[in-house]
């Protein structure tokens, strides 16, 4: 007799015995082939491969590494894993050797230590056998939820363990969600890697209440009309790099417009620009934008008419979340001073593990993670950079973030990224590298160093600049910068 050890999968099993033909999951293939997987399907074919792993010797409290592209079966393997009480270790199944390499070099769980998910594997566990044991696991549910690589956006990506367990984070998510539209039964749309802690943590969140979750196989305007007009989604999770790419197709702004009540924003900060046309095409209350971390610190949450008030804002504590803004001796700052960002919520205590940073407050410990920000008098929280982004050039502390944004004034820039590189004589120098912002003539070298002269000091230009047609960027359509240096 099968006992569920947590309530993800517990939820999915109710759902597959009150109503077994609902759609909760639907993905498509290479060929643009859509496979509509049912409650009653999707919860025979997790307990199944729970079954396999056990019968091949997993046990409860065990790690397994799960380096799988989006689909069923990475899905599977995930909420299996919960069902045996053990944890996924969720990495890109297309990272390089120097990125494997760093993501196991930390004191996380170890590869060679790990239960494997291999498309073989699953597809085996699908193949009946009759001398598997009975799955009666015992014990409580991992107390680690997965562990998911971060830091990819400033160097080589580490594993992190997100906490707290599967249950009570996969319950904040959907608290989340339904204050940006989401509802149970929402036809929901997941573009996103799901290597990544928003895409993750929105779509195991939307299985676990009931939503059906359309996974694309990649993002492009063909594989998203398909699902568009296929399925009708009515809530999405994306990036601002994803929000670009939609904003500049019309056909796909047509379609989506049609049938989608709430989307929820995260990762990166949003160009202006495109943030102000999607709110102008959905509505300021169907537009929502949350900042977090993979290492769950905290959240911050706004809508499209309290961010129109509070231009660039990332939003204001979500429920019983807390935000102090700090300088460097860890005294706090009042509103409009810029400092690092330290974040406090229910999860902190069981969230913190060795990454981020502790700063000790009246009622327990706020945490940081590096980003720089300021509160207004209202209590919005605005990003200005992060504290890697100080870097020291002939002895003085340069803002690379400050210097991008001076780039992004070139009429012939659309993008720009600064990083140091080594000289011999000088030390560490600044270098950009642009993107062209049209098919006209590029910008030359020469001419954005002549366009930083009055705009920034001399020791902040950039020594060396390179024109490329675009820049490196992950899976989740963050910049990586690490590959520039």
């Amino acid at each position: 007799m099968l006992r569920l050890q947590t309530t993800e999968p517990r939820r999915l099993m109710s759902l597959a015995r009150t109503a077994p033909d609902h759609p909760v999951l639907s993905v498509e293939d290479a060929a643009g082939r859509w496979t509509v997987h049912t409650a009653g399907e999707l919860y025979e074919r997790v307990a199944a491969t729970a079954g396999h792993a056990l019968a091949a010797g997993l046990e409860p409290g065990r790690h397994t590494l799960v380096a799988l592209p989006n689909g069923e079966g990475l899905v599977r393997a995930v909420l299996a894993s919960w069902m045996l009480g053990c944890t996924p270790v969720i990495v890109p199944p297309g990272a390089t050797e120097p990125e494997r390499r760093a993501l196991f070099a930390g004191p996380g769980p170890v590869a060679e230590e790990a239960f494997s998910w291999s498309g073989a594997e699953l597809a085996a566990a699908l193949e009946p056998d009759a001398s598997r044991p009975v799955f009666s696991p015992r014990g409580l549910e991992p107390g680690i939820t997965w562990y998911l690589p971060t830091g990819g956006t400033t160097g080589l990506p580490a594993l992190f363990p997100v906490t707290p367990r599967p249950s009570t984070a996969l319950t904040g998510a959907r608290r989340l969600m339904r204050s940006s539209g989401w509802s149970p039964g929402a036809v929901q749309l997941s573009i996103g890697p799901l290597t990544h802690a928003a895409p993750l943590m929105t779509c195991m969140a939307g299985i676990g209440g009931g939503a059906h979750v359309v996974m694309p196989r990649r993002l492009d305007p063909v594989s998203l009309r398909s699902a568009i007009e296929r399925f009708a989604p009515t809530w999405c999770q994306l990036t601002p790099h994803q929000m670009a790419l939609i904003d500049a197709n019309q056909g796909l702004w047509d379609a989506l417009c049609r049938s989608l009540t709430g989307m929820l924003h995260t990762s990166a900060p949003c160009p202006q620009e495109v943030k102000r046309r999607w709110i102008a095409r959905l509505g300021g209350d169907r537009v929502h934008e949350t900042y977090s971390s993979t290492q769950a610190v905290g959240t911050t949450v706004c809508d499209g008419d309290e961010w129109l008030a509070h231009p660039g804002t990332v939003g204001r504590p979500f429920l019983s979340n807390q935000v102090l803004i700090a300088d460097g001796e860890g005294r706090p700052l009042p509103p409009g001073a810029v400092g690092e960002v330290f974040m406090r919520s229910e999860w902190t205590e069981v969230s913190a593990g060795d990454g981020p940073r502790r700063l000790r407050g009246d009622g327990g410990d706020f945490l940081g993670i590096g980003d720089l920000g300021y509160t207004d008098d209202d209590g919005y929280l605005y990003l200005t950079g992060r504290l890697d982004d100080i870097v020291l050039v002939g002895g003085a502390n340069v803002s690379t973030r400050e210097v991008e944004g001076v780039l992004l004034t070139h009429p012939g820039v659309s993008e720009a990224v600064v990083v140091t590189r080594p000289d011999p004589l000088l030390g560490d120098v600044l270098h950009a590298v642009v993107v062209p912002s049209g098919p006209g003539d590029p910008p030359d070298a020469e001419g954005v160093r002549e366009h930083c002269r009055g705009r920034l000091s001399p020791y902040k230009i950039p020594l060396t600049v390179d024109v490329v047609e675009a820049l490196p960027r992950s899976h989740s359509g963050k910049v990586e910068r690490f590959l520039r240096t």
